[in-house]
C-alpha cells in the first residue's frame, strides 16, 4: 500500500510539474497585442485647444507659433491637418494683424508657401524661443506689449540656415497675448 501511495504521489507531482511547464510556455508565447501609437508633431499640436486653454505667456504663444510653423513644412502633415493648424495659428494673431488680410487670403498664401518649401526640400528642423528672462515688456498707447525672439533652423539641401525673427505681442482685453507682428532680426 505504501508503494502505491509513493507511486501515486510521484505521478501526481509529475502531472502538476508538467501542467506548470505547459501553462508557463503558453503564457510566455502569448502574442503581445500592445501597439505603440506614434503621433506626428502635427497630431500632437492639434491636441491643444486654444478656446479653453490659451497659452498664458508671450513665450508660450511664440512657442506654439514655432511648433505650428514646423508642422506646416513636415512631409507627414496632411492637408486636413494644415487647415486645422492654420486655424490654430490664426487664433494666435492680434485683431489688428488679422485686419491686414482675410483668413481666406492667409490660408491661400500659407498653402502656396508650404508647397514652395516642399518643392525646394526646405523644412524647419528645430526652433528656439527666447528665455522668459529675455522677454521685454512695455506699456504704451497701444497697450501692454512684449517683445521676444524666435530662431528657426531651416534645413535645405543638407544645410542648416538660421533665421531669427523678432516678435511683438500685445495683451488683449481678455488678458491673452496675441501676435501683433514680427520681422527678421540681425541679432
Amino acid at each position: 500500500m505504501k508503494k502505491n501511495r509513493t507511486k501515486n504521489t510521484i505521478i501526481g507531482l509529475t502531472a502538476i510539474c508538467a501542467a506548470i511547464i505547459v501553462i508557463y510556455f503558453a503564457v510566455v508565447n502569448i502574442p503581445k497585442t500592445e501597439e505603440k501609437i506614434v503621433m506626428t508633431d502635427a497630431a500632437k499640436e492639434l491636441t491643444q485647444n486654444f478656446e479653453t486653454n490659451y497659452p498664458s505667456t508671450p513665450r508660450e504663444v511664440v512657442r506654439h507659433y514655432g511648433e505650428i510653423s514646423k508642422c506646416f513644412y513636415q512631409e507627414d502633415t496632411t492637408e486636413e491637418q494644415i487647415g486645422k493648424l492654420a486655424k490654430m495659428m490664426w487664433q494666435l494673431f492680434d485683431e489688428e494683424l488679422k485686419q491686414n488680410q482675410t483668413y481666406d487670403d492667409y490660408i491661400a498664401g500659407l498653402r502656396a508657401e508650404i508647397l514652395q518649401y516642399r518643392d525646394k526640400g526646405k523644412s524647419i528642423s528645430s526652433y528656439g524661443v527666447s528665455s522668459s528672462t529675455d522677454v521685454k515688456y512695455s506699456d504704451n498707447e497701444y497697450g501692454r506689449m512684449a517683445t521676444l525672439f524666435l530662431t528657426f533652423n531651416m534645413r535645405e539641401n543638407g544645410r542648416i540656415n538660421r533665421i531669427k525673427e523678432e516678435f511683438i505681442l500685445r495683451r488683449d482685453a481678455e488678458g491673452h497675448w496675441k501676435i501683433l507682428g514680427w520681422q527678421l532680426s540681425d541679432g
